[in-house]
């Protein structure tokens, strides 16, 4: 899996095309998961304060 993709211009230099779509799903349960920490530390954290409501 290569990280970046590659192409070239008119005169055969090499150009930077973009990221590879094979990181997209890797970027989305990234961010999944780090929602589900804050929400858990959330909760844990008003737990052991004692503060159960809002």
């Amino acid at each position: 899996m290569d990280i970046l993709r590659y192409g070239h211009d008119a005169y055969g230099k090499k150009l930077i095309d973009g990221l590879s779509w094979d990181l997209l799903p890797v970027a989305f349960w990234a961010g999944v998961a780090v929602i589900v920490i804050h929400l858990v530390y959330r909760a844990l954290s008003r737990r052991a304060s004692g503060k159960g409501g809002k």
